[in-house]
């Protein structure tokens, strides 16, 4: 499922902030975005993550920002700068190229404007923050793929309701599949001339044995408890995404199943019809926790 959720957090001069976003995956993919000097704290992330959400991709984006004073944060390294504008006086004359060295180019240099303060966060005293702010930005997710579930939800129970539909409608239709077997077997022996007593064993074996054959009473039997199995996850607070689909895979090889056995033009319709619908139901359930 789809989410977003952002938090905030300050410890110790540094202002932390934890972006997560998810989109639809069968398993869980967790990336991250890290300053570089906080990739130590990528094991405890991810096992807050994954606590947290069971299915999907997620990326998260920590950002670690100074928030001191600017007085605090204005300090120059003189020697740094002395170092830089004489490198680039060299390369200016090695590259007889025109022009002064700015005051705007030498403070972007690299070491020449630091802070008072540590110059790199350090992981572990960051740690509550960037702990806080991750809670609160899977909550924020949380809560948007809880509301997109339960849309999802909704639309699964009505596909649920059309195949239980079918499913009674083939059940209804059995018994004329029988009266139609017996009557086909009784014109096939008129047109080869045999002449036999409804009452005759011999048909009642043959019929009996094209019953079993065509039987898709354990077929109807295993597809109702499936259904309800079905209502039971989507009514339920526990993720259920693989279960569900396990159940569309069941249900799509009873169809299959008892579509074959019955030979029944009427019933092949309905069977064509409900599996399709669980091709749109597995696609459904791919994006369900």
């Amino acid at each position: 499922m789809t989410g977003h959720g952002r938090g905030t957090s300050t410890k110790k001069g540094w202002h932390v902030t934890v972006e997560c976003a998810s989109v639809n995956r069968k398993g869980i993919e967790v990336a991250f975005t890290l300053p570089k000097q906080m990739t130590l704290l990528e094991p405890r992330l991810r096992e807050q993550v994954v606590g947290a959400v069971s299915r999907g991709r997620v990326n998260v984006s920590v950002v670690v920002e100074n928030s001191g004073t600017p007085d605090e944060q204005s300090v120059i390294d003189r020697e740094a700068a002395h170092r830089a504008l004489r490198e680039l006086r060299a390369l200016r004359d090695e590259l007889s190229l025109p022009g002064e060295i700015s005051l705007e180019l030498l403070l972007r240099s690299p070491g020449v404007l630091k802070t008072s303060v540590e110059s790199a966060p350090v992981p572990e005293d960051l740690w509550p923050a960037v702990e806080s702010a991750l809670a609160q930005a899977l909550d924020r997710l949380c809560f948007m793929r809880r509301k997109e579930g339960m849309h999802l939800v909704s639309d699964l129970l009505k596909r649920v309701r059309l195949l239980e539909n079918a499913a009674k409608a083939i059940r209804l239709r059995v018994p004329a599949v029988q009266r139609q077997r017996r009557e086909h077997l009784k014109k096939k022996l008129e047109e080869l001339g045999v002449s036999v007593a409804a009452s005759d064993p011999a048909v009642a074996r043959e019929l009996a044995l094209m019953a079993e054959r065509s039987d898709i009473t354990e077929e109807l039997t295993r597809l109702e408890s499936h259904f309800a199995q079905c209502r039971e996850a989507l009514a339920g607070t526990e993720p259920a995404g693989r279960t569900l689909d396990y159940l569309a895979q069941e249900m799509f090889r009873e169809f299959n199943t008892l579509g074959n056995k019955a030979a029944d033009a009427a019933i092949s319709r309905r069977v064509v019809q409900s599996k399709a619908e669980l091709d749109r139901i597995r696609e459904q359930v791919a994006n369900l926790e």
